[in-house]
């Protein structure tokens, strides 16, 4: 029988992969990229429905998956998580820190509690998920993080200074952990997605305001369109690959060209 995954490369063969909001969207494209590519892959989110489903169809491709519930604001929940992956597999090769919300408010109608839960889910949880994960990284002295910035983290855009504030963290946030752990062998890179068809970005889509303003002629997108999914997940997965050995505290845009 002819394998399914055969016209995918084999660059994560017995490596151990977490990813971090894999249950849908981006998350779901880099998990499933990373299992067709070999890689043994934790996927963790707090939507339990959605990681029995991605885990299901990872698994009837033929990947090693193992699923791990963790809301990324909670500490206790996301030691418990790494150690899970930690008990199960013996060591972290990789890690996709993907979790992530957003939500457009005129600045002078955001309330502290949409500010709150945004940089607790975006930055916090990066924050979180990196701390548990890192000393095991040392220990192995080796290792590869990519985190989830945005063309947000370089470019503020109105209505979104909650979700700007919090991915311009994300990305001192690798940037930081790339100076401090690259003495271990540990790179720490981010990706920037542009505007991408997801659940999240499906609000902002509906307008055709917005919509028009990315993808018209003369939008903001020289490309035209808007990204995919699985773009990025190839941009992520070349940041985890032996192919940016000596690519650290980087932040690799995928956006069409909207930043040119």
């Amino acid at each position: 029988m002819r394998d399914p995954n055969a016209h995918y490369c084999r660059r994560f063969k017995d490596r151990v992969a977490v990813v971090v909001g894999a249950a849908h969207g981006i998350g779901e494209a880099i998990a499933k990229r990373l299992g067709k590519e070999g890689a043994s892959v934790a996927i963790v989110d707090i939507d339990s429905e959605g990681l029995d489903t991605v885990g299901c169809k990872m698994e009837s491709n033929g990947s090693k998956v193992q699923k791990v519930y963790c809301d990324v604001c909670e500490s206790a929940d996301v030691s418990s998580a790494i150690q899970q992956v930690i008990d199960y597999h013996g060591r972290i090769d990789i890690l996709m820190q993907v979790a992530g919300i957003a939500l457009a408010v005129p600045f002078l109608q955001l309330d502290e509690a949409t500010w709150d839960r945004t940089i607790n889910t975006n930055l916090r949880g990066a924050f979180l998920v990196s701390k548990a994960v890192l000393p095991h990284m040392v220990e192995q002295r080796r290792g590869n993080l990519v985190f989830m910035a945005s063309t947000n983290s370089w470019d503020g855009e109105a209505q979104l200074a909650h979700y700007n504030a919090s991915k311009s963290g994300v990305f001192l946030l690798a940037k930081t952990i790339a100076r401090e752990f690259g003495k271990y062998g540990i790179n720490s890179n981010a990706v920037g997605p542009g505007v991408i068809k997801t659940r999240l970005s499906a609000p902002i889509l509906e307008d055709p305001f917005f919509n028009a303003k990315y993808t018209s002629e003369n939008g903001v997108i020289p490309l035209g369109r808007l990204g995919t999914t699985e773009e990025v997940a190839a941009a992520a997965l070349f940041l985890a690959s032996e192919d940016a050995a000596y690519i650290s505290g980087t932040l690799l845009f995928v956006d069409g060209g909207q930043l040119a």
